[in-house]
């Protein structure tokens, strides 16, 4: 062979490999991160903190990284929510033929509130997420994320406004009962006295945030909003919306009777403050419950292992008894669980 030629061809090669090389590295830098043409709404400098966010913040949070990250559908119900509103309807996650069904519940998300078959269920600070969902019909999930990786993808895709702009309208409407009517709907104010509520309760910024047990033989985990209280078992998880309640109101009899009462205010938690044992505790009750004490919280802060370690004390009963402590991480809750503090009062 022509010395000649075979240089150029070995030549000619070298540089279709670079060029296939170059292809597949741009290929890999394009993946991890949006092209400006998949963004959702203009780039902007506002941040998200997955943290203490209510159940509209995690909804708009989701739905904008889905839109983000997968596209199709998601994209579409996003920018459509935009103008719509955005509305996640819950429902028993039976209801579908999900590969995880998550605590049992399943997130609806749609834009106006009609299905487009969009769906997510939570583990925890984890979600698995799901598109085409139909029922009577086997639907495997697309990921499982956790919210804060969700919130780092979005801030750095500069798509923090619309997750603010898109919770500051969103609707969470609570359809487990089959009472499509049932006002699970949140009300940011809470102010309209409607059914006795009077006002938002505000929590504690002390107090906000994921918090974590393993006492009782048993993994549960508390999240607080600015006004929202989030309690998550092993196979459920329930979202309550804390109000402020008209003494007047709460002294009609009738009104802990009515129906319509229990299914509009279902999610719906009658707050207030009481001091005890040197602390502040927040009590929270159902809004129409008319015996028992509910169950109280409050931030201390306790001595583990020479450290000192802010706790949440969960307490309840006639003698505000101790009956589980929380911690800030999954791995100190498992080390210290069933763990008994000296200055609490347990029965």
């Amino acid at each position: 062979m022509n010395k000649k030629i075979g240089f150029l061809m070995v030549t000619g090669m070298g540089l279709l490999l670079a060029g296939c090389g170059n292809q597949a590295n741009n290929k890999a830098a394009n993946s991890s991160s949006a092209s400006s043409s998949s963004l959702l709404v203009a780039k902007s400098n506002v941040k998200v903190n997955s943290d203490n966010m209510s159940p509209q913040e995690a909804v708009s949070l989701i739905s904008t990284y889905c839109g983000l990250r997968y596209g199709g559908n998601w994209a579409a119900m996003a920018k459509e929510a935009q103008k719509e509103g955005l509305q996640v309807n819950l429902y028993p996650s039976s209801k579908y033929q999900l590969s995880d069904g998550g605590q049992g519940v399943a997130y609806d998300v749609t834009a106006g509130g009609k299905s487009q078959g969009l769906v997510y269920t939570v583990n925890n600070d984890d979600v698995n997420i799901y598109q085409n969902v139909k029922e009577n019909q086997k639907s495997t999930k697309l990921a499982t994320i956790s919210k804060s990786e969700m919130a780092n993808y979005v801030n750095q895709e500069g798509q923090g406004k619309l997750v603010n702009d898109l919770a500051a309208k969103a609707q969470v409407v609570d359809k487990r009962s089959g009472d499509s009517n049932s006002s699970a709907s949140t009300s940011n104010s809470g102010n309209d006295h409607k059914y006795g509520r009077i006002g938002t309760i505000d929590v504690p910024s002390e107090m906000q945030g994921t918090w974590y047990s393993a006492d009782n033989d048993a993994d549960s985990t508390i999240k607080f909003g600015p006004h929202t209280f989030t309690y998550s078992g092993e196979k459920s998880s329930t979202t309550t919306q804390l109000f402020k309640q008209d003494s007047e109101w709460g002294e009609d009899e009738d009104n802990y009777t009515n129906e319509g009462i229990q299914n509009a205010t279902k999610n719906w938690g009658k707050a207030s403050f009481f001091n005890m044992d040197g602390s502040r505790w927040l009590n929270i009750r159902g809004w129409v419950q008319n015996a028992g004490d509910g169950s109280s919280y409050t931030v201390k802060t306790e001595t583990i292992d020479g450290k000192q370690v802010k706790v949440l004390v969960s307490a309840g009963g006639a003698g505000n008894w101790v009956d589980a402590v929380y911690y800030q991480s999954k791995d100190m809750a498992q080390q210290n669980a069933d763990k008994k503090f000296d200055d609490l009062n347990y029965q």
